[in-house]
C-alpha cells in the first residue's frame, strides 16, 4: 500500500495519480554505456585491470539510487488535497488542501513537451513547493484546477 493510499481522509477519493517520468533513467543509462567502454579499456591496461570492477560498482549504486527515487515518488490530486511525496534517503513530502492553493504552474523544456514531463510548482497561501520530472504535468495541473473550480461554484 502506498503512502498516498495510507493517508487518505474519510470520503477522500484519488482523482489523478502520477509518478516521476522514466526520463530520470537517462543519465544512468548514459553512465552505463560509458562504463562499458571504461571497463573494456581498464581490462586491457596492466595497471588498471585490478580495479576494472570500480566503474561497475559506481554505476550499480547510481542505478539503485535512481530506481529508489522512481519507486518512492508519488503525486496525487484528490477531491480534498494535493499530495506529493518523493525520495528514499532524503524524503520530500507535501500535502496541501485544495482550498489553500491559488496557483499551479508547469515548466517544460522542449524535450519535456515531446515526452510529457516537467516541473510542477504549487503556490498556496504562505507556501511554495516545486517537483521536477513529473510525468503528465498538464493533466496534474488540470485535475487541480478542476477541483479549484468546484470550490468556487
Amino acid at each position: 500500500m502506498s503512502y498516498i493510499d495510507r493517508n487518505l481522509l474519510p470520503d477522500e477519493k484519488i482523482l489523478f495519480r502520477t509518478k516521476k517520468h522514466l526520463i530520470i533513467f537517462f543519465y544512468p543509462l548514459v553512465l552505463a554505456i560509458l562504463g562499458i567502454y571504461a571497463y573494456d579499456y581498464m581490462r586491457n591496461n596492466e595497471i588498471l585491470q585490478h580495479v576494472a570492477w570500480a566503474p561497475s560498482l559506481i554505476i550499480l549504486i547510481f542505478w539503485g539510487y535512481v530506481g529508489l527515487e522512481y519507486m518512492t515518488s508519488e503525486f496525487a490530486v484528490t477531491n480534498k488535497r494535493v499530495m506529493m511525496r518523493e525520495g528514499f534517503f532524503y524524503r520530500h513530502a507535501n500535502e496541501m488542501r485544495i482550498n489553500t492553493i491559488f496557483q499551479v504552474n508547469v515548466d517544460q523544456s522542449l524535450l519535456g513537451q515531446m515526452l510529457d514531463y516537467g516541473m510542477v510548482s504549487i503556490n498556496a497561501f504562505g507556501a511554495f513547493d516545486a517537483y521536477s520530472m513529473i510525468a503528465h504535468p498538464y493533466t496534474f495541473q488540470k485535475a487541480v484546477n478542476e477541483q479549484l473550480d468546484k470550490l468556487v461554484r
